[in-house]
């Protein structure tokens, strides 16, 4: 029952999307049909994102280990980033024909902090594969 449902409801959203689609093929780009289905795309990732959110809280709440391990998981990320948002400055950054392409200032510094925290993320990651391979080869 609950996978008919589910198939039928996948149906509606392709359907939908099909026919916006054909819309705006027809209409040649329309600025207003290209609008309407950037905004079903963006109605349909909101809600997916919100069912997510709301089964994933739900899971969590409902085992305690795993709340432990997420909340820890959060704590390390959160001083992560705040060690890397500690290490940006916020001045301004300018394109190859010198430019000005974000203003100097809070948001210059949050995405230099963004982009330390990713390659942050990327170095610990490579570094735990590594490991991960070493330990497997010593294993075996």
């Amino acid at each position: 029952m609950k996978a008919n449902f589910l198939k039928f409801i996948t149906l509606i959203i392709s359907v939908i999307g099909i026919i916006l689609l054909v819309r705006v093929i027809k209409t040649d780009g329309d600025e207003s049909a290209v609008s309407m289905i950037i905004n079903y795309t963006m109605l349909i990732l909101a809600i997916t994102v919100a069912i997510t959110l709301i089964f994933s809280i739900f899971n969590l709440l409902k085992n305690p280990a795993a709340l432990k391990k997420t909340l820890i998981s959060l704590v390390v990320f959160g001083i992560i980033f705040g060690v890397n948002y500690a290490m940006s400055g916020d001045a301004a950054s300018y394109n190859t024909k010198h430019e000005v392409m974000l203003e100097a200032g809070s948001t210059s510094k949050l995405v230099e902090a963004g982009i330390k925290f990713s390659m942050t993320l990327g170095v610990i990651a490579f570094f735990l594969v590594v490991f991960d391979t070493v330990k497997s080869l010593v294993k075996s």
